[in-house]
């Protein structure tokens, strides 16, 4: 199925990512976060709490529930992930982590 070279690939093509060294893994942030790790044992994706909810119910032999204090994080197995869905997750986990467009500050009025 998918493989971290895919990752790589996908998360590189998206606007304003960039690869960093995060505690010797590679990880793939936008200006404001990282939103995925490429981990030993799957990939971290950082993703609203509701969505992360329904994947661990969805699929739990696929997305692993790994602790962080309080929080549930997610950690995919790619391996087990088609190439078309691990794409949309990582788009996703992306759009979570970019930062909101600017607005001018002028307000539009309809007549």
């Amino acid at each position: 199925m998918s493989t971290p070279a895919d990752v790589r690939r996908i998360a590189l093509t998206l606007d304003g990512v960039s690869e960093i060294d995060h505690l010797g893994r590679p990880a793939y942030r936008t200006r404001k976060r990282i939103f995925a790790v490429m981990r030993a044992d799957g990939l971290f994706l950082h993703l609203p709490d509701e969505r992360k909810d329904f994947l661990f119910a969805a699929a739990p032999d696929v997305f692993v529930t790994f602790m962080w204090g309080k929080t549930a994080n997610l950690i995919a197995q790619i391996e087990r992930i088609p190439l078309a869905e691990l794409r949309d997750l990582i788009h996703e986990a992306w759009q979570h982590a970019s930062p909101a467009p600017k607005t001018s500050g002028r307000r539009h009025y309809s007549l």
